[in-house]
């Protein structure tokens, strides 16, 4: 496969992804949140989306104020990073997560709370946090759910190996996309001082 054709093929794939990105954001985030979140910096996803938060300004700030401050410790303990992971949950759900949160960050805090090694996981796998009633879950990343009480304890936290790996992939396309759009940013002042189009034509 050439280059063109490639590029050409990954251009159609992150248009069907935003597309449907754009139709649906809420079913999306649910069963892609980490795509979503990097989409959600996407330019092309951003017009016409209408978000309505389930938490206050006021719950929010403290959220993610208490997120910031338990991240930014040098030092991280399994139940600091229970707490953080609770905290993200409620902030994933609110639609409201901190773009500074990403993949690698929830991933580290995973490790931490359920004292395993994410990678090697190749079956699907649930472990117990703490004792409790499960009310809910939410899909912290795609395949990684946390198990909750109805006031957000974590209680479990649930993995499918397979659909980890369908978001890896994924992210790598985003990335690819993400890669092309800040090189097209890079280089606008040349667009407009050449009269060149970036998007050809």
């Amino acid at each position: 496969m050439n280059k063109r054709h490639r590029s050409d093929r990954e251009s159609s794939i992150l248009a069907a992804i935003l597309n449907t990105y754009k139709v649906d954001p809420k079913r999306f985030r649910k069963y892609l949140p980490e795509i979503a979140q990097q989409l959600g910096q996407h330019p092309a996803s951003r017009a016409g989306e209408d978000h309505r938060s389930i938490l206050t300004r006021l719950e929010r700030e403290r959220l993610t104020n208490s997120l910031t401050e338990l991240l930014s410790k040098k030092e991280r303990t399994r139940e600091k990073a229970i707490r953080a992971l609770e905290y993200c949950a409620t902030l994933i759900r609110d639609e409201t997560l901190p773009d500074r949160v990403g993949r690698k960050t929830l991933i580290e805090l995973l490790r931490l709370a359920t004292n395993t090694n994410i990678g090697k996981i190749t079956k699907n796998t649930g472990i117990d946090i703490r004792q409790g009633e499960e009310a809910g879950e939410i899909a912290i990343l795609r395949g990684i759910h946390v198990h909750l009480t109805w006031n957000d304890r974590l209680v479990a936290v649930s993995f499918i190996p397979s659909k980890m790996k369908e978001a890896a992939k994924a992210m790598r396309l985003v990335g690819i996309a993400r890669d092309q759009a800040s090189d097209v940013a890079a280089r606008h002042d040349y667009y407009l001082t050449e009269g060149v189009s970036p998007h050809g034509g």
